[in-house]
């Protein structure tokens, strides 16, 4: 029965509602996850998909005691072909979420699986063309899926193995935003894939994490995040956050506050940016002060010059696993701060046509000759040499660390 996408709905539809098929491969990895769970408990054991779509992550599992809720009429009518009626619910699971909600009794051990919908309500369309999503006020985020983590709580679930984007937890903000989860839940196994195993999700890869989550008196904190260690799907790649130096606290990222000087002294400005995908897609440097502009003066052209070179020239081969980080700090910036600005000075098409008394200020004050060798080829030769050395180095400090097992929970297993 297996459904490759939600077809009665138009792509409007599925953004909206996060409706994407999930690969087999995944959904099956998916179980293999949660079995030692389902075998220490195999008589009270309920396994929970609260956004069933067609029933992927059921389906051919139906031998288990399983509860599928699901608010689309039509996918929840699907569900009844193939399912027993008295385990779907046509439900909208982020609205008064209750075990009793659901037929499930006090004392069962909750297994949630499933890929519930994310979908950030400020992306993919414009404003407002998303409408807003319905849930209680508590468990209400811009992020259907945060809601959705939100609720697991709600339900006293035992254990969680849900497919997210891995940036709910490697955001710090995002990771905030879980609220009550990630007091209640920690992430005992992370496995990294690419967005693009999922049709129609764009051009824009993204990583999404396969993550089981186990009930845990003392939670979870970001610092708990920033040395896990994530393995790739293929179990080749390790991925441990804590080794990616990035330039937060370093260069700012967004306008000036209420308070803060909104005009450049030297008339120039750089586009705002939340991480590495947001820098390669937005406008770099420009030439009026706009709500969305980061404020340039000549002391700190030069961290914007590395952002600029940064968005040119880095590009990794897994580029898709970087792209939610804030923009790496790739070596000694300071150190190098000559190279950037005559890199920027000589490549951006905004300094050949702004007044030559700016381009020489800057110029003199970083000692760089805008007009003179080296050329602009060897310039990009040494600075993509700076950044390969500058990432190989934070690669190889990742793998290293993820050579170490994630410490043992104490509860696994229940």
């Amino acid at each position: 029965m297996a459904t490759k996408i939600a077809e009665h709905l138009p792509k409007a539809k599925r953004i909206q509602q996060g409706s994407y098929y999930t690969p087999e491969k995944l959904v099956e990895r998916v179980h293999q996850l949660v079995k030692p769970y389902l075998k220490v408990h195999p008589h009270n054991a309920i396994v929970l998909d609260s956004a069933g779509g067609y029933g992927g992550f059921l389906a051919g599992h139906e031998d288990l005691d399983y509860r599928i809720a699901e608010y689309d009429e039509r996918a929840h009518e699907k569900l009844t072909e193939h399912f027993d009626r008295k385990r779907i619910f046509l439900a909208n699971s982020l609205i008064g979420p209750s075990r009793k909600k659901l037929a499930i009794p006090d004392d069962a051990f909750l297994i949630v699986i499933g890929n519930p919908p994310y979908n950030d309500t400020t992306s993919e369309f414009k404003k407002g063309q998303k409408g807003r999503n319905r849930s209680d006020p508590e468990l209400f985020d811009r992020d259907l899926g945060i809601s959705f983590l939100r609720s697991y709580e709600k339900l006293a679930a035992d254990v969680v193995c849900i497919l997210h984007p891995l940036a709910y937890l490697i955001k710090e903000a995002n990771f905030t935003r879980l609220k009550e989860f990630k007091d209640t839940y920690r992430l005992t196994k992370g496995e990294i894939f690419s967005s693009s195993e999922f049709f129609g999700t764009g051009a824009s890869r993204f990583p999404i994490l396969i993550a089981l989550y186990e009930r845990h008196k003392g939670g979870m904190t970001f610092d708990d995040i920033l040395s896990f260690r994530f393995d790739g799907l293929d179990k080749a790649q390790k991925f441990v956050l804590e080794s990616y130096v990035t330039t937060d606290g370093f260069i700012a990222k967004y306008p000036p506050r209420r308070k803060e000087p909104q005009i450049s002294p030297i008339g120039l400005y750089y586009y705002t940016f939340r991480d590495l995908n947001s820098l390669k897609r937005n406008a770099s440097f420009i030439a009026k002060p706009i709500p969305n502009a980061i404020v340039m003066t000549v002391e700190n052209f030069y961290k914007y010059a590395y952002l600029y070179a940064l968005k040119k020239l880095f590009d990794p081969s897994e580029s898709w696993l970087y792209g939610n980080l804030s923009p790496l700090r790739l070596g000694d910036i300071d150190h190098d701060r000559a190279l950037y600005v005559s890199y920027a000075l000589r490549d951006h098409r905004i300094f050949k046509t702004l007044g030559r008394d700016m381009i020489h200020q800057l110029a003199a004050h970083y000692g760089v000759v805008p007009d003179d060798p080296p050329g602009l080829k060897t310039l990009e030769a040494k600075i993509r040499q700076k950044f390969e050395r500058g990432f190989h180095r934070m690669t190889c400090a990742s793998r290293k660390a993820g050579e170490n097992e994630n410490p043992a929970n104490p509860d696994a297993g229940g």
